[in-house]
């Protein structure tokens, strides 16, 4: 297995999937993707369906909002691998009728690695914090700052420079899909652009 293969997890492109974000009165669910550690005794939280919401939408096994909320289906095949720097809160989701969806978590991920290689990639620096990149067209990931970090200690995480994307390790992307779990889309890191 090539310990290098990384996919950037999304939503997938069916419109009948639906956007989620944060209830408007869950101070605690917008300040937790902010949270760079492990958070002690978290609650619940709290997301809705945004706009604009599909004519049949489809309630899938992930979300994202940018974050990833996923389902219980998800949760445990993530659950046993115990990976390093991610934490799985409970979740709920309002859905544009009112109806509250249970059994969702999510994915708190606090591993946060600088990793993109700026000379293979088609990115722009941020002016005010050179370590974050403004903008980001494609990327590589770069291999000899990898090959330092025990793979153990990389099978999910943030990019520092664009905390927006996820990477997930070949090995957590096959566990996940194994379940056949509906709405999420896995994209090789070499394949994708924004």
């Amino acid at each position: 297995m090539n310990e290098f293969e990384y996919y950037i997890i999304d939503r997938a492109g069916d419109k009948a999937y639906p956007l989620i974000g944060p209830q408007d009165d869950s101070f605690h669910t917008m300040m937790y993707p902010r949270t760079t550690t492990r958070i002690e005794n978290p609650e619940m939280t709290n997301f809705k369906y945004c706009e604009p919401i599909p004519r049949k939408p489809v309630i899938s096994d992930y979300f994202s909002e940018p974050e990833s909320i996923v389902s219980k289906k998800i949760a445990e095949v993530l659950a046993p691998l115990d990976i390093k720097g991610i934490q799985l809160i409970p979740a709920e989701i309002e859905t544009h009728t009112g109806d509250i969806l249970e059994d969702y978590f999510y994915i708190h991920i606090y591993n946060y690695l600088k990793a993109v290689d700026r000379e293979k990639s088609k990115c722009e620096a941020d002016l005010y914090d050179p370590d974050s990149l403004a903008w980001i067209d494609r990327f590589e990931l770069d291999r000899k700052v990898l090959e330092k970090i025990p793979l153990e200690e990389r099978l999910v995480f943030k990019l520092i420079e664009f905390t927006t994307i996820h990477l997930y390790h070949k090995s957590v992307v096959d566990a996940i899909m194994a379940v056949n779990p509906q709405g999420v889309l896995f994209t090789k890191v070499e394949d994708w652009y924004f």
